[in-house]
């Protein structure tokens, strides 16, 4: 992870695509650029995200799950989390637009060179930005952060290698750390 360059918000959204092996997020007006990451942190996105997208579409009103996007976390800051969820009642930004508010649920897997900025930086950003609940996955040793925001505070859980993944969010969903690298 490397910062390169001070952007504004509007220059930042300018930017073009970046190419491949290379993300890009905006911390505070500067240009983080970071590498794309690990198959093993490709392999857990990848299980929680199919995990959440069947239970998504296993029943009506269960919104809508999304893979990185430029998300708006606030002034000259806009980050782009490995996944996200949105309830079916938020009203969102058309399909074609960016950036997109934060999630309800937000999840980030660490990856080696990410995992402090993950915990330390972007976690606090992600609930004043309205997210309300942040899962930090760890791929190695396997476990989570949970925290949710609750009552102008926020909770902490901590989920050990084996357990589960649950939210009062996401009503009858349940992913077991076991199946990260599956």
């Amino acid at each position: 992870m490397t910062i390169a360059a001070r952007f504004t918000r509007e220059e930042y959204l300018a930017l073009p695509e970046s190419p491949p092996g290379v993300r890009f997020e905006l911390l505070d007006g500067e240009l983080v650029t970071m590498n794309d990451p690990l198959p093993v942190h490709q392999k857990a996105v990848v299980n929680i995200l199919t995990a959440l997208v069947f239970w998504s579409r296993a029943a009506p009103d269960r919104g809508q799950v999304l893979l990185p996007i430029d998300t708006d976390i606030g002034p000259d800051t806009i980050f782009g989390p490995d996944l996200q969820w949105y309830a079916a009642d938020r009203g969102l930004p058309s399909d074609r637009e960016r950036p997109w508010p934060a999630g309800d649920l937000v999840v980030e897997v660490a990856s080696p060179s990410t995992a402090r900025y993950d915990a330390e930086v972007k976690l606090d950003r992600y609930l004043a930005a309205g997210a309300r609940e942040v899962w930090l996955v760890r791929t190695d040793p396997t476990g989570a952060t949970i925290v949710r925001a609750q009552d102008g505070g926020r909770r902490t859980l901590e989920v050990a290698a084996g357990g589960t993944l649950e939210s009062p969010l996401l009503p009858g969903f349940a992913f077991g750390l076991a199946e990260l690298a599956g």
